[in-house]
């Protein structure tokens, strides 16, 4: 059984594969209690679903493209998850701070967004996702070197786009090209 906040159908605001049509499968629960957390709804009510109970759901859509979100989806143990979607002919993405990468190796896609930016992984993911504010101590994130994409995300608000953390991080990365601006699109199209 999975603990089910919500499912939904939008756009990839982020990273990569921004604009890709995706069903958001979003879980119960994280490690962590960031203040600067855009997504609350992990903490709060959810459904227990069994995988075909999920299936059903997700098949009410017309995108192939599975992204497991939360709260933290490597607190649990998703592989046998990943592999009965993928046997479905579904894409799997997970978006993940770290916390257990074996728990989420089967996907097809993974999406690291460090918040402990003195311990960073080097393997397990795609891509890297650094969550930056005007404020942040982007000097540790400066010498991270790594051959997979690596983004830079304004700090956002939960519905809308913070316009000082995109201004800062857009001159960020204009001084700094190994990074790539992420603004999370969906915020500033004003989706869901």
């Amino acid at each position: 059984m999975l603990k089910v906040v919500e499912i939904f159908y939008s756009i990839q605001g982020e990273g990569t594969q921004v604009g890709v049509p995706s069903i958001f499968i979003r879980l119960h629960g994280c490690n962590l209690s960031c203040g600067f957390c855009d997504e609350l709804l992990h903490k709060g009510e959810y459904e227990s679903l069994s995988f075909d109970e999920v299936l059903e759901r997700i098949r009410a859509y017309p995108s192939m493209h599975v992204i497991i979100t939360g709260g933290e989806p490597s607190i649990y143990n998703l592989n046998g998850f990943i592999e009965f979607l993928q046997a479905y002919m579904y894409s799997v993405a997970v978006e993940t701070n770290g916390y257990n990468f074996s728990n989420i190796a089967n996907a097809n896609w993974v999406t690291y967004s460090p918040k402990d930016w003195d311990k960073i992984e080097k393997h397990g993911y795609d891509e890297i996702k650094f969550v930056v504010g005007k404020n942040s101590p982007v000097e540790k994130i400066l010498e991270f070197k790594s051959y997979k994409p690596i983004f830079i995300q304004p700090q956002n608000e939960t519905d809308r786009p913070n316009q000082e953390n995109v201004a800062f991080c857009v001159e960020f990365v204009k001084a700094h090209p190994q990074f790539i601006l992420s603004v999370q699109l969906h915020k500033f199209l004003g989706v869901e």
